[in-house]
């Protein structure tokens, strides 16, 4: 991510991306976390950086019981991804940007011999776009890196047809980002890419429940809802005072290799939140957690979502960050996806028992993820992961 694109470590990234958690008796932390610098107010700014965050860590010491390991799943979405070469249905999974310069980014790949798969897809309007779809040095995140117009393709290369990735209201206030620069070929290493939302694939039982749970729930507005001639249904929400739209696309499973499907991705993830989190919100020790993105909102209807989460069993976490932020700080969709809830939300039902403080936040380069404190996690065999 620093090789190719106009990015900075956070300020609170541990010394050598490496956080010594001895002292807490537990296994050191690895992090590869950047944000986005920004043509406007480029600076680091806070410790979690001035723009949009693409954090990729290593908590071995939390745990994943009642599902798969992340070493599993990176093999599973490896082998799907291969080459590059085909669409695969996981490659929804992605963090889509917006680039003033994919057909330098797009030779600079060629040129180190980078695998990425490219794309067109049209707005409403039929405007065409096109994207480039690369993976993260073999982890689950793909980049999804959008410009407006065509690419020049070389001979014998196609680009895959997709549906509308971004909605058309974030197209249009992105629009100034998303045109291309005819500079030179060194422009991608100056172009400050830009965040249009997020994707995720969905099965059909996850989708059949998003619209409640993001609208109703969350209070958040259906941006856009699509069924393409493919049979493939889109449906992005956009959070009350976000820029960027959470979009997620259900496919047949026919449209991914192997046998592991979306549903049974879905189904891990669910499963190790229920069993971590279900009857224990105030165990810190779930690692999947970790699939999650961020809202940092302070427009949304905090009233509204708590009433929801108790009414609805919503699974969730709950945690301490000082006097202010108390109570539920994340929520988990129906996907599995978690919620990291930066908004003040308040205390749930279950949250209201509990006077653990074990997370609060003192700032500098400690990490609340260095904690072994397993009091608040039941039964759980949770003891074989602590050093």
């Amino acid at each position: 991510m620093s090789k190719y694109f106009k990015v900075q470590a956070p300020g609170d990234e541990c010394d050598n991306d490496t956080c010594d958690c001895s002292s807490d008796g537990a296994p050191d932390i690895t992090q590869g976390r950047v944000f986005t610098t920004r043509a406007i107010n480029p600076l680091p700014g806070p410790m979690p950086g001035n723009g949009f965050g693409l954090h990729l860590v290593a908590v071995p010491g939390h745990k994943t019981t009642g599902g798969m390991t992340v070493d599993e799943v990176e093999a599973k979405f490896n082998e799907k991804f291969g080459d590059m070469s085909k669409f695969d249905s996981f490659m929804d999974y992605n963090a889509p940007l917006a680039t003033k310069s994919l057909q330098a980014l797009k030779s600079q790949f060629d040129k180190d011999g980078v695998k990425y798969l490219t794309a067109t897809w049209s707005d409403t309007s039929g405007s065409q776009y096109s994207s480039i779809l690369v993976q993260v040095s073999g982890s689950q995140l793909i980049l999804q890196l959008c410009q407006k117009g065509s690419l020049t393709l070389a001979e014998g290369e196609t680009a895959v047809q997709l549906e509308q990735q971004v909605p058309d209201d974030i197209l249009q206030d992105q629009e100034s980002n998303l045109l291309a620069n005819d500079g030179d070929s060194e422009t991608f290493s100056k172009d400050h890419i830009v965040s249009l939302g997020i994707n995720r694939a969905a099965s059909a039982k996850a989708m059949s429940a998003l619209e409640d749970f993001y609208v109703t729930g969350m209070g958040a507005k259906k941006s856009l809802d699509s069924t393409s001639d493919n049979g493939a249904t889109r449906k992005c929400f956009l959070w009350k005072g976000a820029t960027a739209s959470v979009c997620f696309t259900n496919r047949d499973d026919s449209e991914t290799s192997t046998s592991f499907k979306v549903g049974d991705f879905e189904d891990m993830l669910n499963g190790v939140h229920k069993t971590i989190n279900g009857d224990y919100p105030w165990c810190p020790m779930n690692r999947w957690f970790d699939n999650h993105y961020a809202i940092d909102s302070q427009s949304v209807n905090n009233n509204k979502i708590l009433k929801y989460i108790n009414s609805n069993k919503v699974l969730h976490r709950c945690a301490s960050h000082g006097l202010l932020n108390r109570g539920v700080d994340a929520v988990f969709d129906p996907t599995g996806v978690g919620i990291q809830m930066d908004t003040g939300i308040g205390l749930s039902d279950d949250c209201k028992s509990s006077d653990d403080a074990a997370s609060n936040y003192t700032g500098g380069t400690f990490n609340p993820a260095c904690t072994t404190d397993t009091s608040k996690c039941g039964s759980l065999d949770l003891g074989s992961v602590l050093v």
